[in-house]
């Protein structure tokens, strides 16, 4: 998930950002090395609180 999600943010930002110029690709990886490490972390992070609330909003009274 972390994987896929910062790379689609990832390369929408970079284009946003920079357009399509000749040196785009490398401009996305070096930002995405830094965005998947980073989505990593956070999934470990909030990955348990988020699916508990998920549950808890979703569960039937």
């Amino acid at each position: 998930m972390s994987t896929l999600l910062s790379f689609l943010m990832t390369m929408f930002i970079t284009f946003i950002n920079l357009g399509s110029s000749e040196d785009f690709f490398i401009n996305f990886l070096n930002a995405w090395k830094v965005a998947l490490p980073t989505a990593f972390v956070a999934v470990l992070i909030i990955g348990q609180p988020v699916q508990k609330l998920t549950k808890r909003i979703l569960e039937p009274q």
